[in-house]
């Protein structure tokens, strides 16, 4: 069996599992809309002669009508701190516990993330305050500046007072 055809077949039966999220076929993955957030949940599949290994990693885009103001993420097994963790793909047979087992790490350390990360104020603390997380969720530590001057804009933006933003530490500034 060629692996573009088992690639299919694992992508159908993710997507049987993962209610509530849509396919992407163009980007390798799924995503939910939650208003100005959108979550995605990506795999990548690291192809081998005759099978591959699938991967899979999370991000949250914070928009603002639909432009994105920001976006962090990681590999699921960054987040956990495990290493990479890999499910192989050899043959059909393997498909259904390989897609069970990719669900599975989503659900314990992907949904964790992606729910705290849905806070902009989330984000704009870590960005600030935490270089180590920080480096997680955005590995482009150059990017970081513009990052949180993109989240205070959206944050001060959506105050029901204009000029005075939430503060990363959950007060008003």
């Amino acid at each position: 069996m060629k692996v573009s055809e088992l690639q299919t077949a694992f992508m159908t039966e993710l997507s049987g599992l993962l209610k509530g999220w849509q396919f992407v076929k163009r980007h390798h993955g799924f995503k939910q809309n939650h208003g100005d957030v959108v979550w995605h949940f990506h795999v990548a599949c690291i192809n081998h002669k005759a099978d591959f290994d699938a991967v899979g990693d999370v991000a949250v885009e914070i928009q603002n009508r639909r432009s994105r103001v920001c976006i962090v993420g990681a590999t699921l097994s960054n987040i956990e701190g495990s290493g990479q963790t890999r499910f192989a793909v050899t043959s059909l047979q393997d498909v259904k516990d390989a897609a069970g087992g990719l669900v599975r790490q989503l659900s314990k350390v992907g949904l964790p993330f992606l729910k705290r990360y849905s806070d902009p104020v989330e984000i704009l603390r870590v960005l600030k305050h935490d270089p180590t997380t920080a480096r997680l969720i955005s590995p482009l530590v150059h990017a970081h500046a513009e990052q949180i001057a993109a989240l205070e804009a959206y944050l001060s933006a959506k105050s029901p007072n204009p000029g005075v933003q939430p503060t990363p530490e959950g007060g008003r500034g």
